[in-house]
């Protein structure tokens, strides 16, 4: 029997190419056949509060969300009040599966005109007598920083802590009551944070003697409160700017601060009064002792821990 060398040759590389591309199918590779791995980011959102007794809601649009410049897909236009969502309370903003890697920059883009009905206004403040107080037009970016890894069927949830006393001021345009505050100073009053990795300081504080219409709880970093604080800072004249987060003091006293990230920190206590135009002035430092061991200049927060500080005004 004969065999033709070159119909031998060329039939062992027909089976080649076959067992290669058989071999790419299996293990995800080849053109178009590139199997991504994927990863589940959860973006929630809270609020600090905002020191004005004639707001009872700040609603806002967000239109987009973008990781490292690039949409994620499938995320719909959202309209809600940022106010409903504090002491720990969250908004779930987005729950994508995304590819996975190293997210450094979180683009939210917000529409100023339309609300997610169509409706305008689509940012605004919702005063106490119903009505829409629109902060901006047009579109805003707000950029920030999140460095986050999302890693292969693995899930992570981080909190955009978007704090209205910092990021809204009076305005002083005709027609317009609120407004939001510079690019740079909104970007600064907004904190992302890993949930996992933040931890809680709730507790109560009694004030039977200071007459305050509201008691503000303010966290610092240890070591970066100065008496500055107090005086309205950068072009928005923002007041406690360098704080971290606070809280407002119930009727009842007790008072919760979410989402710090490990560290320590120091804790100040602020009365107010209302003055005849319902905006919260300050009327002061609220002098307190401390029902415990706990130093409130040194408060330390770990990782997915809760420290409780019970105080009372002196």
């Amino acid at each position: 029997m004969f065999f033709n060398k070159n119909l031998l040759l060329g039939g062992l590389a027909i089976v080649l190419l076959m067992f290669t591309a058989c071999q790419d199918d299996n293990d995800g590779g080849g053109d178009g056949n590139q199997v991504t791995a994927k990863g589940n980011l959860r973006i929630e959102m809270t609020d600090a509060p905002i020191d004005d007794a004639s707001v009872q809601g700040a609603f806002i649009t967000v239109t987009d969300i973008q990781l490292d410049g690039q949409s994620i897909e499938g995320f719909n236009k959202t309209t809600f009040d940022v106010m409903a969502f504090q002491n720990g309370n969250t908004k779930v903003l987005e729950d994508a599966s995304i590819n996975t890697g190293s997210y450094s920059k979180m683009t939210l883009v917000l529409d100023n005109d339309t609300d997610m009905s169509g409706n305008a206004p689509g940012c605004y403040i919702l005063d106490v007598n119903g009505q829409k107080q629109a902060l901006a037009s047009g579109t805003t970016n707000i950029i920030l920083d999140i460095n986050q890894e999302v890693e292969q069927n693995q899930s992570k949830t981080i909190v955009a802590d978007f704090d209205l006393r910092k990021c809204i001021k009076r305005s002083t345009n005709s027609g317009q009551k609120y407004a939001f505050v510079t690019r740079t100073e909104l970007e600064s009053g907004i904190r992302v944070v890993a949930k996992t990795q933040s931890g809680t300081v709730r507790g109560n504080c009694q004030d039977a003697i200071s007459g305050s219409d509201k008691v503000v709880v303010y966290a610092y970093k240890k070591g970066t409160f100065s008496d500055t604080e107090t005086n309205g800072q950068g072009q928005s004249n923002i007041e406690f700017a360098n704080a971290v987060t606070s809280a407002e003091v119930k009727s009842n006293g007790e008072y919760s601060l979410h989402f710090l990230e490990p560290g320590e920190y120091e804790l100040k206590y602020f009365s107010y009064k209302e003055n005849s135009n319902n905006e919260m002035t300050l009327n002061g430092t609220l002098l307190v002792n401390v029902l415990g061991s706990i130093d409130i200049g040194t408060v330390s927060v770990g990782a997915s821990a809760t420290v409780s500080i019970d105080v009372v005004a002196t």
